[in-house]
């Protein structure tokens, strides 16, 4: 009442520099590349990174939707929706894809197992078999402190936003404008946060063969490795989709 300026409205005019250079290619390379690293070494990456730019989240998301209202483009990146289903599509490390890849490309039994097992939930972005936070036996498949999964983990989501800030500021594509549950699955989410318009859909098919070419060679690589441990063990998947490893289900 003293000053005639609304507190939470100050606040945002104080930071509002700091929220423009991190809507920036390297302002959102900084911040999803951490989220990432963070997660890799173990850490709930969102937990640690999200606090510090929740306000640029809220109130980007906020912007494209009155920019769409009043007939203007949607320009902000940086917002709850990009964040949910483009760099985390599939969960943190843009993993949709390579649970996919296990599932259906894999020639390794464990991997088409715990594939089969995780491309579901990954669709909804629940990927926790798929990072090896759970393990059945000596069963999994961890990309979490794995070191063939350390670049495209990290790098797979920065390239996404980055595409994604492409598509806005050359294509005039609209950012997200509607809030949707984490848990939509990620390619629907894009679509329909971005308004059910047809750059959305280009954008969608794009970013997943991106994905799937940063993926592929450490996919390929990991791939071989676990076939090269099934000829010097034991290991069967049952008809139940049980697994035998060593004499052990």
């Amino acid at each position: 009442m003293a000053t005639g300026i609304c507190f939470a409205k100050g606040v945002i005019q104080v930071f509002q520099p700091l929220f423009s250079a991190a809507d920036g290619y390297v302002g959102l390379a900084l911040i999803y590349g951490a989220m990432s690293l963070f997660w890799f070494i173990g850490v709930h990456g969102p937990s640690i990174v999200e606090p510090a730019i929740s306000a640029a989240l809220v109130l980007n998301m906020s912007t494209n939707l009155a920019a769409v209202q009043a007939g203007q483009h949607a320009d902000k990146v940086l917002t709850l929706g990009a964040q949910y289903f483009v760099v985390c599509l599939g969960g943190t490390g843009a993993t949709l894809v390579i649970c996919l890849m296990f599932a259906f490309l894999a020639k390794s039994k464990e991997l088409k197992a715990i594939g089969k097992a995780s491309s579901i939930p990954v669709l909804f972005n629940v990927k926790v078999n798929a990072k090896g936070l759970e393990k059945l036996d000596q069963v999994k498949a961890p990309i979490v402190l794995n070191p063939v999964f350390f670049v495209p983990f990290i790098f797979a989501p920065i390239a996404n936003v980055w595409l994604f800030k492409i598509f806005v500021d050359v294509f005039n594509m609209d950012g997200f404008i509607y809030t949707l549950p984490w848990t939509t699955p990620g390619p629907l989410g894009i679509i329909l946060g971005c308004g059910i318009k047809l750059l959305p859909v280009i954008f969608l098919v794009i970013v997943l063969v991106m994905d799937f070419v940063i993926y592929y060679p450490f996919f390929k690589v990991y791939d071989n490795q676990k076939l090269e441990e099934e000829k010097n063990n034991h290991f069967e998947v049952k008809e139940d989709d049980s697994v035998e490893v060593d004499g052990k289900v």
